[in-house]
């Protein structure tokens, strides 16, 4: 869902800000410290010169080292800590609001149902599907579709029997003849479910000019792209868009992965 994916970006870029802001303040505090406790080291290095005391040269040493260990590890270990406790307190806060969102859809739904007794009365409504149930079904039906398209493809054309094949054993002349064979199965296989038409009318070389308020996804620019439109420049591709799709009835007890069946001959 847009919603979803909009808190995440929003609260994830907030979090980074203030967990910032935080290691910000946190830093410049010790490094104050720090530099006040080297100004007061270095007081007691210049008593301890005129004052021979063999313990305290010792104690001091050790101090000097000490903080200059703290100022170097300490500043990008806490910014780390930080900004890992910020990133679960991401991932928290993510999936309690979808979990919330969930439940609200689910609330609404029911609502509704009970508003509307007698249209649940005339048709059995189903039962609400949750986002992230919705959300698989399509992908998995996005890839049955895909896979059916590979399946017609090899099944009228072999096309993946041709891409499996090594060519270097091949001359030229007899690779053309492969390919004239595939070009018009698969050619003949795409026609029965899709007919496409170019996006632009004119031929490719002809000059056209880009007015404003054209779509981007129809219409690619490149070259000297400067400015606003409208755009002067030559067509370098007509594109091509749907003028015709018919999507095929999937069977639900096949294995969608399975692409093309084994053939064995019994004998």
């Amino acid at each position: 869902m847009e919603i979803i994916r909009a808190y995440s970006r929003r609260s994830l870029w907030w979090i980074i800000f203030f967990m910032g802001l935080l290691s910000l303040v946190i830093n410049s505090a010790f490094y104050f410290a720090m530099t006040v406790v080297s100004e007061k080291i270095l007081l007691l290095f210049v008593a301890q010169n005129k004052v021979n005391f063999p313990q305290l040269n010792e104690f001091i040493r050790q101090a000097n080292l000490v903080t200059d260990m703290l100022k170097v590890f300490f500043v990008p270990v806490s910014t780390g800590v930080l900004f890992l406790f910020g990133f679960m307190l991401w991932l928290f806060s993510r999936r309690s609001f979808v979990k919330l969102m969930e439940k609200s859809y689910l609330i609404s739904a029911n609502m509704k149902a009970k508003v509307k007794p007698s249209e649940s009365l005339k048709k059995p409504s189903a039962a609400p599907v949750p986002p992230a149930a919705a959300a698989k079904e399509r992908k998995e039906n996005d890839n049955r579709m895909f896979l059916h398209l590979l399946s017609v493809l090899q099944k009228e054309g072999r096309l993946l029997d041709f891409f499996s094949e090594d060519l270097e054993q091949y001359e030229d002349d007899q690779i053309g003849g492969a390919v004239r064979s595939i070009h018009e199965n698969c050619k003949k296989a795409m026609s029965k479910y899709m007919a496409s038409k170019p996006v632009l009318e004119e031929n490719e070389g002809d000059e056209i000019v880009i007015q404003p308020g054209f779509d981007s996804n129809a219409v690619k620019l490149t070259g000297n792209v400067t400015g606003e439109p409208p755009f002067k420049g030559i067509v370098r591709h007509k594109g091509w868009k749907t003028a015709r799709l018919e999507l095929p009835a999937l069977s639900g007890d096949r294995d969608p992965n399975i692409i093309a069946p084994a053939e064995v001959e019994i004998v």
